[in-house]
């Protein structure tokens, strides 16, 4: 049994995925560098975060489980923590995760495995004794090459229309909304273990 877990946010532990792509879509790549275009859509999912957005069903169950266990456990997420903040306290979440890592912290998107590398150094943790969660295939993808446990959580957004799965924005070089095709089919490759939610889950 891994006994060190890192979890990825949206579409993952909480259904956000439909409000992201609501608020976003109208948003091209190389729109995200610009403030007045970006920070409207962030200022609106703050919003869908205190009011909307819910956990996956059988997520409080999980962890509860896992923290018996003595798992330690942390959220790494493409979100920035200021616009999730309103989630993160609503959900109870943070009772059970050391800390909350974003790749704008980071300095890198999840298309290189910068944020679990150091999720896994700030656990104390080796990359062999952690596992990944995640909906996203490119994600999955980044952690298993990272040789991570990647553990898959189908996301139904994603699955239905290929939506956005994280709204990704390089500060230094680029701007990109990262897609999935079918989270099923694809990130299934990826993955030593995916389930279709919560409830199928035991502790990996």
């Amino acid at each position: 049994m891994k006994h060190f877990y890192i979890f990825d946010l949206d579409g993952t532990l909480c259904d956000s995925m439909g409000f992201w792509r609501d608020e976003t879509d109208h948003i091209a790549p190389e729109q995200y560098s610009d403030p007045l275009i970006a920070e409207p859509a962030y200022d609106k999912m703050r919003e869908h975060y205190r009011n909307d957005v819910q956990l996956k069903p059988g997520v409080i169950e999980f962890l509860e489980r896992s923290r018996e266990l003595g798992i330690h456990m942390c959220i790494a997420s493409a979100t920035r923590r200021d616009v999730s903040e309103p989630f993160l306290v609503r959900s109870g979440l943070l009772d059970f995760m050391e800390f909350y890592i974003d790749c704008w912290e980071v300095g890198a998107f999840k298309e290189r495995p910068d944020i679990y590398l150091q999720s896994a150094a700030r656990l104390g943790a080796s990359v062999s004794d952690c596992a990944v969660f995640e909906d996203a295939e490119y994600c999955a993808l980044t952690a298993q090459r990272a040789g991570f446990f990647v553990v898959g959580i189908n996301d139904k957004i994603a699955e239905s229309e290929g939506a956005n799965t994280d709204v990704c924005a390089s500060a230094t070089k680029r701007s990109t909304r990262c897609r999935t095709p079918k989270a099923e089919g694809e990130t299934r490759r990826f993955c030593d273990v995916f389930v279709n939610n919560w409830y199928e889950l035991t502790n990996v």
